[in-house]
């Protein structure tokens, strides 16, 4: 039986196919409603995409409709290794598409142990599909199936099948750059997280479009900067106009592609309060070819406690010295200006053990006193990491 032919020349139905595809790439979910909607479309049974990495001939995706579960774990772990498609695709092109039987003939296909034992068991008689993409590192593998009653495919249903390929490789292609826009956003977010000085990422209009925890909660507190319509001010009157002047001097040089040259700003502390110093950094604009509406990182600003050098990472000292737990407590200790007595009786630890720590730091660092390790530890870059929880 073939496929309705109002069906297949529906100009609405293969305009919802499209959306489908085109959906895919922010919501993995409208795959299956593709293939739902194809397989109305050809009066198919079922239908499935498979990524399969042809070197070591393993699934890294599977997607699939009303086909069964448990035998799709099946395939994953054992059939994949004996689907006669996958072998009879290897010397196809990319995007290979046509009836079952013109890839590899029934009788040949009926004797196999894929067909016996994975096909027949889910009524899969007759298939229609091929390769929507193939690249060095993976193959995009994609069929319809059809019961025994129904029918075979016919030259025409492939044909219909085919109009959607370069559509599907496209969107599987923006699939593949969001995730690696996403993946390059959260190691950005993490390695703002690990900074103890405050960052936060402003747009070309001063818009704050980011913010790790540290400049969250100083923009909260208003320890000396706080956050205005959306916008960084000063917290005291006497700093507003020098800060809003650096700002738009970063800005411009963001704008005009200039010297990526950080201006600075101490400001005016509360009483009580810790002195603020704030950097500024231009972030040079990128050209995509399409200018949405979405905001543009122009600025970087750092925001430091000067009472505060930043804290080591505990887990850093002891990699890169190989230091114990203990020994890395007390050299992060050290380094912010504790003494020996003072951490004897907090940590109720007596002074002799601790000496002995000191020792072994000062060994294991290549120091021969307490001030060229303070110096050592605080001269360089890990100290703005967070202390390890």
């Amino acid at each position: 039986m073939r496929a309705p032919e109002n069906a297949k020349n529906s100009l609405e139905v293969f305009s919802a196919l499209l959306d489908s595809i085109y959906e895919s790439p922010l919501n993995p979910d409208h795959w299956s409603h593709f293939l739902k909607g194809l397989c109305g479309a050809l009066n198919a049974k079922s239908g499935m995409f498979r990524v399969i990495d042809e070197q070591a001939t393993a699934i890294r995706a599977n997607i699939h409709y009303n086909l069964d579960p448990e035998l799709q774990e099946a395939h994953r772990k054992y059939y994949v290794s004996r689907d006669v498609f996958i072998q009879a695709l290897r010397n196809k092109p990319g995007s290979f598409i046509a009836p079952g039987e013109l890839i590899l003939s029934p009788r040949e296909l009926h004797r196999t142990e894929f067909f016996a034992d994975y096909m027949q068991p889910q009524d899969s008689y007759h298939v229609c599909g091929g390769l929507a993409m193939r690249n060095e590192q993976f193959t995009i593998k994609f069929g319809l199936q059809r019961d025994r009653s129904t029918g075979a495919f016919s030259g025409s249903d492939a044909a219909y099948i085919r109009r959607f390929v370069p559509h599907i490789r496209r969107a599987a292609q923006l699939s593949h750059l969001l995730d690696l826009a996403e993946r390059q956003t959260a190691s950005a977010e993490q390695a703002l997280e690990s900074m103890a000085v405050g960052a936060v990422l402003l747009d070309e209009h001063e818009q704050i479009v980011h913010a790790n925890t540290t400049g969250e909660e100083t923009i909260r507190f208003g320890l000396g900067i706080k956050r205005c319509a959306g916008m960084l001010r000063a917290s005291q009157a006497e700093d507003a106009k020098s800060l809003r002047r650096m700002l738009d001097t970063v800005l411009l040089r963001a704008k005009v592609n200039g010297p990526a040259v950080p201006e600075a700003l101490l400001l005016t502390p509360a009483p009580g309060e810790p002195q603020l110093l704030v950097v500024a950094c231009p972030v040079p604009p990128s050209k995509p070819h399409f200018r949405g509406p979405w905001p543009q990182v122009a600025s970087a600003i750092f925001i430091s406690n000067l009472e505060d050098a930043g804290l080591l990472n505990h887990d850093v000292l002891m990699t890169l010295y190989g230091l114990t737990a203990a020994e890395a407590r007390l050299a992060c200790a050290l380094s912010q200006g504790h003494d020996l007595s003072k951490l004897s009786a907090q940590w109720r630890v007596s002074r002799e053990t601790l000496r002995t720590h000191l020792k072994r730091v000062l060994s294991k660092t290549g120091t021969s006193r307490q001030t060229d390790l303070v110096r050592l530890l605080n001269g360089k870059p890990w100290n703005l990491l967070q202390e390890s929880s």
